[in-house]
């Protein structure tokens, strides 16, 4: 998983497109997002505003035969885990398991700090963390 800035792409259209996104990154990388995602920010045609961000990955896809139908062939694609209007969103959202690790251990060193632990008692316990 890794970090991007989605500077251009469009909405699929035509009859049998299902109004996914494809947005392209500096790299000139071509990234898939679903558009329930895009939904999901209130990204549409009419309000849609580049730069936005994104967590991307590979995932492995089954392709489609010429009538449409699912096949057995696998193939990776670059898509979006993730989008956020801003880097400092997905900043937030990057580091929001580690925010919260620290907000726990601060915790646990007042608790234990508070019960009359000892230093080296507080350290042992923070290390168990």
């Amino acid at each position: 998983m890794r970090q991007t800035q989605i500077l251009s792409g469009k909405f699929a259209t035509g009859d049998k497109q299902k109004g996914n996104f494809t947005g392209y990154n500096a790299a000139g990388e071509r990234i898939f997002i679903h558009k329930a995602q895009m939904d999901a920010v209130g990204f549409t045609d009419a309000n849609l505003k580049f730069p936005f961000f994104a967590l991307i990955a590979t995932k492995p896809i089954q392709t489609r035969d010429a009538s449409g139908e699912i096949t057995d062939v696998m193939v990776d694609r670059l898509q979006a885990l993730s989008l956020f209007k801003t880097a400092a969103e997905l900043t937030a959202a990057v580091n929001a398991d580690f925010a919260l690790s620290l907000d726990a251990a601060k915790a646990r060193k007042e608790m234990a700090t508070a019960a009359g632990l000892n230093e080296a008692s507080v350290n042992t316990l923070l290390e168990m963390a």
